[in-house]
């Protein structure tokens, strides 16, 4: 029986508009919802309208405090939450449906396969408090046979500040593996042993989650965790018409599979590479992305997602000295056409000179 057409409603946190795996998600959404030719309906509930009641909503968010609470005035609206999110853990006693990844299977074959590669002891890296998909991380992976609450490093303050604690306390502890909460933790970490004068995959495997392009683009690269959120997106609207075609007061839940992209940081050689998604840490408060590092690791990656593959591809060759001539003769551009690209990213992203950006590179991606 074929459903009556009506806006397709979703509630996104405020904080995380701009981040790029809230915008792969919005726009599987967007995918999904021509594939049905549903209207798209964006919800404030700071706002009365439209009228919800008996709607179901796509909830996309990852901070505990604002899902909890959205979900309850969604309730009270008398709403059918559906939570877009790597993880539910706050919200089960609400019974929502919602599409998450399969975090345990993903951190348990990342815990196999170090153990299969010889490291003996692994930590879990930069996990905040407040994000929902981190204290997920951090339950799965206390239930991961040898390991223990105190292998969770937790960011109480700043994420530099828990990364260096980490680095300086290693000498004196037998961790050979780290396990970071996402690709900024993982990238920050490798400078900061770089700087100890160590460089993974020696003393320590290095593993983050995001699968980001400033990892990939690193010396060594990051074998990191892929998320599909795209495919997250796409799966919600699917999930969204299940439900309204049930006609009952069901609740589904769809796990997405989640990817080991394996680099040099951590050779794990039982697992297969893949592609880089355009993907980004999770949102989390003000304080744990401070320090001039972490920030400058957050602009390089925000300028690799931004642009295209040509893009890219000149900022690498920066990377590498080459000059415009050289980059447009192997990209088969004019020397015009570098430099404009070139200068778009500069005012873009507000850096004073070429040096400035090379500058910035490096520091991030050597």
């Amino acid at each position: 029986m074929k459903v009556k057409q009506e806006p397709l409603y979703v509630l996104l946190q405020p904080e995380i508009r701009h981040s790029y795996w809230s915008e792969q998600i919005r726009e599987g959404i967007r995918e999904g919802a021509r594939e049905g030719q549903d209207p798209v309906c964006a919800v404030s509930l700071a706002e009365k309208q439209p009228e919800l009641e008996g709607k179901y909503v796509l909830t996309v968010g990852n901070r505990i405090r604002w899902l909890e609470e959205s979900v309850e005035q969604l309730h009270r609206r008398g709403a059918h939450p559906v939570i877009v999110n790597a993880a539910m853990l706050p919200v089960r006693h609400f019974r929502c449906s919602g599409v998450l990844f399969e975090l345990e299977e993903i951190l348990s074959r990342c815990v196999e396969a170090l153990a299969d590669a010889g490291r003996k002891r692994t930590a879990l890296l930069g996990v905040s408090e407040s994000s929902v998909t981190d204290r997920r991380k951090a339950e799965a992976f206390c239930k991961i046979p040898g390991c223990r609450e105190e292998d969770v490093f937790w960011a109480e303050g700043r994420l530099e500040d828990c990364v260096s604690r980490f680095a300086e306390g290693l000498d004196g502890s037998d961790y050979d593996a780290a396990l970071c909460a996402n690709d900024t933790t993982a990238v920050c970490l490798i400078h900061c042993l770089r700087r100890k004068g160590i460089v993974p995959p020696e003393r320590l495997y290095v593993v983050g989650m995001g699968n980001s392009f400033v990892g990939a683009g690193m010396t060594p690269g990051l074998t990191s965790v892929r998320f599909d959120y795209h495919e997250m997106g796409v799966t919600a609207v699917r999930l969204y018409h299940s439900l309204r075609q049930s006609r009952t007061d069901c609740h589904m839940t769809v796990s997405l599979p989640c990817r080991l992209v394996v680099r040099a940081s951590a050779p794990l050689k039982a697992l297969p590479a893949g592609p880089v998604p355009a993907s980004r840490a999770d949102a989390l408060p003000q304080d744990y992305f401070g320090g001039d590092e972490v920030q400058n690791i957050i602009r390089i990656e925000t300028v690799l997602q931004s642009g295209d593959w040509t893009d890219r591809e000149i900022l690498f060759g920066l990377l590498r000295g080459e000059s415009c001539d050289g980059m447009a003769e192997r990209l088969f551009l004019s020397d015009r056409a570098v430099r404009y690209r070139l200068a778009h990213i500069l005012r873009q992203y507000d850096f004073a000179s070429r040096a400035e950006l090379e500058a910035a590179l490096r520091r991030a991606l050597q």
